[in-house]
This record gives structure tokens, sequence and C-alpha cells, in this order.
């Protein structure tokens, strides 16, 4: 017995899964600069907030898509 598949359009994308990952990569960058801030001289060199700005984005864009 086949099993067909039903051509349906593209997944709805909720706002709901946007609006948190950019609410989660805007704590973490927060976050990293905070604590780079304590364990070197603040602010943090320009370097380590690139590598924070780096992570947050990563970390945002996989908090939209895991939320799909």
């Amino acid at each position: 017995m086949a099993i067909t598949i039903r051509d349906t359009g593209p997944r709805k994308r909720n706002i709901a899964s946007l609006v948190g990952g950019v609410v989660i990569a805007v704590g973490c960058f927060v976050l990293w600069v905070l604590v780079a801030g304590e364990l070197t001289r603040f602010p943090p060199s320009l370097p380590l907030i690139a590598c924070g700005l780096a992570a947050a984005v990563a970390i945002g864009v996989w908090i939209r898509l895991a939320d799909l």
C-alpha cells in the first residue's frame, strides 16, 4: 500500500518565534558584555565584543529555527 503526501503550501511562520529569537539574542549579548567587562576591564575590547555579537546572533538564529 503506497503512502501519499498531500501537496501542502509552505509552513506559516509565527511572529512569536522571531521575537523570541531577537529577545534571546539581545539578552545573550548583554550578558556577554557584562561578563566580559567583569573578567577584563570595562568596556571590553572590540574583538571580544565582536565574538559576543557573533555568538548572540548564532543563538538567536538557533532559537528562531528551533521554534518553527
